[in-house]
C-alpha cells in the first residue's frame, strides 16, 4: 500500500468514526428533549365496565378483557412497567357497599400479566385480563370486581396520580343470559336407575364394566374435567327407609372402581366413564339388589345442576354375572385322542387349568363336545392359548350346537383368528340363546404345521 492510499483510507475512517458519534449525539439530544412519560389505565372515572360496547371478546371458556396503558407522550425509550391486582382495594369497597351486588373475582379464575414492556415510540399499549367463563356463570347476576394498579415505571417515567389503577366490573347478567348457562349433570339422575340399563355394559369373569353418562347442557366449549365420587349415606338412606327392599349397600374399592375425574371432550355435549363393579361382590349377594350412589363435583369450567348431580344405582346380579358351565356338564368328548404323552391328553382341555394342554399331532381338523343333562343357554366361550408356539394355535373353527346330537346349528365362526401370547386367554360372544344339550367346538385349522395345541375351552352363560 503506497503512503497516499494509507492516507486516504485513514480520512475515510475518520470521517466515518465522526459520523457515527454525530449521529449518536444527536441520538441522545433527541431522547433528552423528548422527556419521561406519565402513565396510566385508561378508565372512566377510575372503572372500567364490562360490557361497555365492544370492549371485549367472549366465547363459551373465557372473557378477554383489553386494559389499555397510555402514556402522556411517545415513550422516549424503552422501560418495563409493573401490572398487579389490588384485592385490597377491591374488597373494601365491596364491603363499604360502594359497588352493589358485587364479589370479588377470585385469583383462580384469572389471569393478569404481571408487567408490560412499553417499545420506544408507543402511546398506549393493551394488556388483556383473561377471565375464566366458569366465574361468571358461578356468580351470574352479580358483578364481578377486580382492581388492578401499574407500580414501578422504569427510566424516570412516572404514574399518573388518578390513573395508576383501575376497578374492573363484570356485569355477568349482561354478558349472557340466564338460558345461555352451562349446567353438567348425570343423565339419567332423579329416578332410580336400574342397571344394567341397556346392553352397553361388558361382563367378565373378575369385573363388569358399566358406563355411566353425564350431560353438559349449553353450546359446549373446551375440553374439560369434573371429580366423581360416592355418596354412602344417600344410598344407606334408600335402604334403611324401604324405599328399596332387599338392598345391600355397595361402597367403592371394596366393592366397585371409580375414576377420580371424568372428562368431557373439547365441543361435546356428553361424556362417560366406567364403572367397574367387582364380579365376586355380585356372585355374594346374587339374591339382593346391590345399591350405590355417585356425585359429581369441582368442574374446571361451567356448573353443577344441584338438582341432577347425584345418581342412585340398583344392581341386577343376575343380569350382570356370567357363569362358567363348563363343569356341570355330564360327558366330554373328543374326535381324537393323545396316546402318546398322558399329560397332554383332552382332558387337559377343560380342567380349568392354563398351565396344561390339550396336544394333537399329524393335525388336519378335530372336535370337541359337551353334553349336558338339560338343555343350556349360552352366548360366549373362552379359547386360551397354551404354552408353546404359536403355529400349534387354532386358526379357523366353529363354535355349534345340537339338542340330539345330529343335527348341529353353527353359533359361532372364526377365521384367520390368532393370540397375542402364550396362556392369552379370549372370550367370544355370540347372540343365539337357544338352550341346547350339546355343544361342540370342530376346530378346522391352526396357523401351521401339523400340531394343534390348546390350553383351555370353557363355555360360558351369559344372562
Amino acid at each position: 500500500m503506497t503512503y497516499k492510499q494509507f492516507h486516504m483510507k485513514m480520512r475515510l475512517m475518520l470521517l466515518l468514526a465522526a459520523s457515527f458519534l454525530a449521529c449518536k449525539k444527536d441520538g441522545k439530544f433527541q431522547d433528552e428533549d423528548m422527556g419521561p412519560v406519565t402513565v396510566s389505565i385508561a378508565s372512566t372515572a377510575g372503572t372500567i365496565n364490562i360490557p361497555d360496547g365492544n370492549n371485549y371478546i367472549l366465547n363459551t371458556d373465557q372473557l378477554s378483557i383489553p386494559l389499555n396503558i397510555v402514556m402522556s407522550a411517545s415513550a422516549p425509550k424503552y422501560f418495563t412497567l409493573g401490572i398487579r391486582p389490588d384485592e385490597d382495594t377491591a374488597r373494601k369497597l365491596i364491603e363499604a357497599q360502594v359497588l352493589p351486588d358485587a364479589v370479588l373475582l377470585d385469583e383462580s379464575y384469572y389471569e393478569l400479566p404481571k408487567s408490560a414492556d412499553i417499545r420506544f415510540g408507543l402511546d398506549s399499549i393493551p394488556v388483556m385480563l383473561e377471565v375464566n367463563m366458569q366465574a361468571v356463570e358461578k356468580h351470574y347476576g352479580k358483578n364481578l370486581v377486580l382492581a388492578v394498579r401499574l407500580e414501578n415505571p422504569g427510566k424516570q417515567n412516572a404514574l399518573s396520580p388518578s390513573g395508576s389503577m383501575a376497578i374492573v366490573v363484570i356485569n355477568t347478567a349482561g354478558l349472557i343470559r340466564e338460558d345461555e348457562l352451562h349446567y353438567l349433570s348425570f343423565t339419567n339422575a332423579g329416578t332410580l336407575l336400574s342397571m344394567p340399563s341397556s346392553d352397553d355394559h361388558t361382563l367378565g369373569e373378575t369385573e363388569v364394566i358399566l358406563p355411566v353418562s353425564l350431560t353438559l347442557g349449553g353450546a359446549a366449549g373446551g375440553a374439560f374435567t369434573l371429580s366423581v365420587n360416592e355418596v354412602t349415606d344417600t344410598a344407606q338412606a334408600l335402604i334403611d327407609d324401604g324405599t328399596i327392599t332387599d338392598g345391600v349397600l355397595f361402597r367403592k374399592d371394596d366393592d366397585y372402581i371409580l375414576p377420580l375425574n371424568a372428562s368431557f371432550d373439547a365441543f361435546t355435549n356428553t361424556a362417560k366413564f366406567d364403572l367397574r363393579v367387582k364380579t365376586a361382590s355380585l356372585k355374594n349377594n346374587a339374591n339382593r339388589k346391590p345399591v350405590l350412589a355417585l356425585t359429581i363435583s369441582d368442574p374446571t369450567k361451567h356448573l353443577i345442576d344441584e338438582t341432577k348431580k347425584t345418581l342412585v344405582m340398583v344392581l341386577d346380579p343376575a343380569r350382570l354375572i356370567e357363569t362358567d358351565i363348563t363343569g356341570t356338564n355330564i360327558r366330554y368328548t373328543t374326535q381324537y385322542e393323545n396316546t402318546s404323552n398322558a399329560n397332554e391328553t383332552s382332558g387337559k382341555l377343560i380342567d380349568n387349568n392354563i398351565n396344561t394342554k390339550f396336544l394333537l399331532f399329524n393335525f388336519t381338523s378335530a372336535w370337541m363336545k359337551l353334553e349336558f343333562d338339560t338343555p343350556q343357554t349360552s352366548g360366549a366361550y373362552t379359547l386360551t392359548s397354551a404354552n408353546d408356539a404359536p403355529d400349534r394355535d387354532p386358526k379357523n373353527w366353529t363354535l355349534e350346537g345340537s339338542n340330539n346330537d345330529v343335527d348341529w346349528v353353527v353359533l359361532d365362526q372364526r377365521t384367520d383368528q390368532s393370540f397375542g401370547s402364550r396362556f392369552q386367554t379370549v372370550k367370544y360372544t355370540f347372540p343365539d340363546r337357544t338352550p341346547y344339550k350339546y355343544y361342540r367346538l370342530n376346530i378346522t385349522s391352526v396357523r401351521g404345521g401339523t400340531l394343534f395345541q390348546m390350553a383351555e375351552w370353557r363355555l360360558i352363560k351369559r344372562p
